[in-house]
């Protein structure tokens, strides 16, 4: 029988880490005036579509009141090989750069968790978890 110190050591030896960082975003009380969000919220849409493109960025969205309506505050979970890098990548981001979010950075370790993700060649589908996309040909 193995003792529960050993059953940890082979719990924690077959996890697949990935090391990631949690920017988490949250409105500054102090931020600058702004005539027109509008043009920043653009420039934040392909700043994370970038990392996204380069594999950087894991996942980001915005935090949702009690009505579930988004509260400002967000959270953007990214792959960087340190806390520095990590820090530098969310300070680009065009809400933070420019003043208008406080950011603290967290490393996080994925340890457990499910995607399911089917591709059909065949008639051009491709499912993840429960979303369905239909794939098209570039032009």
């Amino acid at each position: 029988m193995t003792s529960p110190a050993d059953q940890v050591a082979a719990i924690s030896a077959s996890l697949s880490r990935e090391q990631t960082y949690v920017l988490m975003m949250r409105p500054n009380p102090d931020a600058p005036a702004m005539a027109s969000r509008d043009l920043l919220r653009i420039e934040h849409h392909e700043y994370l579509l970038g990392l996204e493109r380069s594999g950087i960025l894991f996942a980001a969205g915005p935090f949702a009141d009690r009505g579930e309506k988004p509260s400002g505050s967000g959270m953007i979970v990214i792959r960087a090989s340190s806390r520095e890098e990590a820090t530098r990548i969310g300070n680009q981001e065009p809400y933070t750069r420019n003043g208008l979010r406080l950011m603290d950075v967290l490393p996080w370790q994925r340890n457990e968790g499910t995607l399911k993700l089917e591709l059909r060649l065949a008639d051009g589908v491709l499912k993840i978890d429960d979303r369905t996309y239909r794939l098209t040909k570039d032009a």
